[in-house]
């Protein structure tokens, strides 16, 4: 029988969306006071006026009541003056989030093969549910935009908060859905209609290339068969929207990975920190490591966005990649002296989040190596705007990248340590993408800062 409070707590969840129409009328201040107001109520009031009701503890308190408006204040802080992006993300957690759960209670049905909390009927509610409503408020807030292009947009966005709300990622959905929905619609939004290009004999040969180095990598036990597949079709993507000049890079990053997880496997394996699986890894170890950089490349022929901007943004992600593999199989083998990043408190090797001195200088040499990768690759692909007055130059751009790789594992094993000590703690695939997404970041932080 479904359970009441459920219902209850996800009907006035999916209930509050609707407030999301009155950002048409109100200015960036008073959408953000709302927030705010929305928030303190639920820190300090409703567990004693029918929080008992909604939340999960006994208290009349959960943590998904505060990361609610909490998520919907950093999308009006985010994006005051696009509030088509916040409006539409708001929708999205509301009735997306609300009916997947709220469907998944009342209706019997079989779960997801790759995640047995969630069910088919809730991730299929996810998308039907909020895909008109969350077209309507679109276009409605924007009432300029193409009705078919912004219902595409509004379809792939909800698709993708759909599919990343049904995997095992021990993140709150108030943190993962609207996370995915804003980078989806800034994304998608970004891009215009362009007559693009047949491939040419060259982006074919270099297919060809990266479909011969994968199944050598299988060949060489690198990587299984889910890893050959996700090898063909994630450097298919790379070299069709970043050219052969960004498919080197992850190139770069696929043979000092394998060469740092070969490296000493024997006496790896003898302190159980080996990788799984005999060092081969599959595709969630590719998606994981260059899932990211293929999602930027695919951009990069469509967006409105600087084409070097993006470039480096992907190559950030596959250089920070690199810094991560490098550190931990180097750290794990010749490191001295395993600690925590932030208190600095002595562990065991092979606990997560643990750096040591040996294994983050051969992660920061790895991050340099294939940072100068990827900026010869964009100085052969546009090298012209380096001499461009005001422009990044060479090493400019080289230090930014290794920066990014560097910074980016950094605050994936600050996270790691805290991960650790969870209960249900963050899956390690879920883990690297952070860990990509932080160093792409960090590198388009930079490239704005320097650019004039």
């Amino acid at each position: 029988m479904a359970n009441a409070p459920q219902i209850f707590r996800k009907v006035v969840h999916m209930a509050f969306g609707t407030c999301a129409i009155l950002l048409k009328w109100m200015s960036p201040v008073q959408a953000i006071a709302l927030a705010v107001a929305a928030f303190l109520f639920n820190l300090f009031l409703l567990p004693y006026v029918g929080g008992k009701y909604i939340a999960r503890g006994e208290r009349g308190f959960d943590r998904g009541i505060l990361l609610y408006p909490l998520a919907v204040l950093v999308l009006i802080l985010v994006f005051p003056y696009r509030p088509e992006i916040s409006a539409a993300v708001w929708m999205i957690l509301a009735f997306g989030d609300g009916s997947a759960a709220l469907f998944g209670t009342v209706l019997r049905s079989p779960s997801l093969p790759w995640n047995e909390t969630k069910s088919v009927a809730g991730t299929v509610a996810f998308v039907v549910v909020s895909l008109v409503p969350v077209w309507w408020i679109a276009t409605f807030m924007h009432p300029g935009s193409d009705r078919r292009w912004m219902f595409l947009v509004v379809a792939l966005t909800v698709t993708g908060c759909a599919a990343v709300e049904s995997l095992k990622t021990s993140i709150d959905d108030n943190i993962t859905v609207p996370l995915t929905g804003a980078l989806f619609m800034v994304a998608l939004l970004s891009c215009v209609a362009r007559d693009q290009p047949v491939p040419g004999t060259s982006a074919w040969i270099w297919i060809g290339i990266n479909a011969a180095l994968a199944v050598a990598g299988y060949a060489a036990r690198s990587v299984s068969i889910s890893g050959l597949i996700g090898g063909l079709v994630l450097g298919a993507i790379i070299i069709l929207g970043g050219g052969w000049q960004l498919y080197l890079v992850l190139l770069a990053f696929f043979i000092i990975g394998s060469a740092g997880t070969r490296l000493g496997f024997d006496s790896k394996s003898s302190l159980g920190v080996a990788q799984e699986g005999e060092g081969r890894r599959g595709f969630s170890h590719a998606f994981a490591n260059a899932g990211l950089a293929a999602m930027i490349a695919a951009l990069i022929p469509f967006s409105q966005y600087p084409t070097e901007m993006l470039f480096l943004a992907a190559a950030a992600a596959l250089v920070t990649a690199t810094a991560d593999t490098t550190a931990s199989e180097i750290g794990q083998l010749l490191g001295r002296r395993a600690f925590l990043p932030l208190t600095f408190r002595r562990v065991e090797r092979g606990t997560e989040g643990a750096i040591s001195v040996e294994g983050t200088l051969a992660g920061a040499a790895a991050a340099f190596i294939v940072a100068l990768v990827g900026v010869l690759g964009l100085r052969s692909r546009i090298g012209g705007f380096m001499q461009a007055s005001g422009s990044p130059k060479f090493w400019d751009l080289v230090l930014i990248l290794t920066v990014a790789g560097i910074v980016g594992s950094y605050l994936e094993s600050v996270i790691g340590s805290w991960n650790r000590r969870q209960r249900e703690p963050i899956p390690n695939g879920v883990m690297n993408f952070m860990n990509t997404l932080f160093g792409s970041a960090v590198a388009v932080i930079l490239w704005m800062a320097v650019v004039r």
